[in-house]
Formats: C-alpha cells, sequence, structure tokens
C-alpha cells in the first residue's frame, strides 16, 4: 500500500479510536462492580490496582463515596488534559450530587497502595426521615444532605451499637477491625437495613473497630 493510500486512511483511524474512547455509564467500568442493587440504593466496589487507569465512564446519580484505603488518585474529567490529585484515608465519606451535575471522568492511581472505595447510588426519593440525627456514644456525624447522614462509628472491644429503624433504613460499612451486624464486617464489607428495620452492631474482635453508618432519609 503506497504512502498517500495510508494517509487516506488516517482520518478513519481516528474515528474508530475516538469511538472507542467513548465514556461509558459507570457500572460497566470494568474497575466497578455492582455488588448489591435493591429500591433504595446500588453499591458499586471500585478497585483501582497501583498504576491503573480506569476507562472513562459518566456518573449521573446522586451518590455517596466511602473511602477504604490510604491512597492517592488522580481524575481527569473528560475533553480535558488536567487533573486533580486527591488523597484519602479510610473512613473518609462524601457526597457526590451527579444529578445536579453529572461527572464523566477516568481515574488514574498513581499507587502504590490499592485505591478502593464503595460508591453508592442512591436510587430512592427521600421518604421523610427523622428529623434530628442519631446520638449515642461512638457516634460522629460526619455530614448530611437531604437524602442522607453519614456518620463514623468507632466501638472498643466488646462494646456494641443499636439504632431504631428509620424510613429509609441504613447502610453499615466496616472500616477497620472487626464487627458482627448480620455477618462480620471487616474493611470494606457492608450491612443493609431495610426501612424501618433496626440495626445493631457489636465489636467481635480484640482491638477498636470503626465503622461508616449511612442512613437514607
Amino acid at each position: 500500500m503506497s504512502f498517500r493510500a495510508l494517509l487516506s486512511l488516517l482520518p478513519f483511524a481516528a474515528a474508530l479510536l475516538h469511538a472507542a474512547e467513548q465514556p461509558i455509564p459507570v457500572q460497566q467500568e470494568p474497575f466497578h462492580k455492582t455488588v448489591l442493587e435493591n429500591s433504595t440504593l446500588r453499591v458499586i466496589d471500585v478497585q483501582v490496582p497501583a498504576g491503573k487507569v480506569t476507562k472513562y465512564h459518566v456518573h449521573v446519580l446522586p451518590s455517596v463515596v466511602v473511602y477504604l484505603t490510604k491512597s492517592t488518585n488522580r481524575s481527569q474529567n473528560w475533553g480535558e488534559t488536567n487533573s486533580s490529585p486527591r488523597s484519602v484515608t479510610p473512613g473518609e465519606s462524601r457526597y457526590a450530587p451527579y444529578d445536579v451535575k453529572a461527572l464523566t471522568h477516568q481515574v488514574t492511581n498513581p499507587g502504590p497502595n490499592l485505591f478502593r472505595v464503595l460508591d453508592i447510588e442512591l436510587l430512592a426519593p427521600a421518604r421523610g426521615g427523622a428529623a434530628t440525627p442519631l446520638s449515642q456514644p461512638g457516634l460522629r456525624l460526619a455530614w448530611e444532605e437531604p437524602r442522607v447522614r453519614s456518620y463514623n462509628l468507632s466501638l472498643a472491644p466488646g462494646a456494641q451499637a443499636s439504632f431504631a429503624g428509620r424510613p429509609g433504613g441504613y447502610l453499615l460499612i466496616g472500616i477497620t477491625g472487626a464487627a458482627m451486624a448480620k455477618r462480620e464486617l471487616r474493611n470494606g464489607d457492608f450491612e443493609f437495613f431495610d426501612a424501618n428495620a433496626a440495626a445493631q452492631v457489636k465489636n467481635s474482635g480484640m482491638e477498636p473497630a470503626e465503622l461508616v453508618l449511612l442512613e437514607m432519609k
């Protein structure tokens, strides 16, 4: 094939490459695995090994992001050349109003540790939950949004906590140590408690246990 003929194929090759790079829904991104879905929420377990880069993907639902590892990542928005670094520690959480402003990006893990988060998409509207936050020893309100509250829960060895049922239900996530709810919760394990179902958890280990409790409204 002549050089001129090769040049004529370049626009077609570029078009194919651009099509291959088009953003995909977050549930289809290979490093994002849906591990729970019900009428209230969808839990996506995101694990990006050191040195890996996700495909460009789209977030469109209101979400809670709970970090599980001490790590650094870089987020690059679709169509931009710069990227934003973020260093995180286990137990941090944040609210992402992707229903107000969708996000299309790719995530790079520069290392040296695994980057792991739970991306929790909120599927149900607020159900008119209790007006006042939960309050008990070892429980700290981290932040509050119209659809969800996030708490950090600390349990000494042998300590336990109980939460009365609320209209939106709870999601309890293990961060450090070992805790027993319906099953044992360690880093990244979680338990969902449906609307109006009470939640109970006990530190089942010999070390302090840290958990994140999400209260859906």
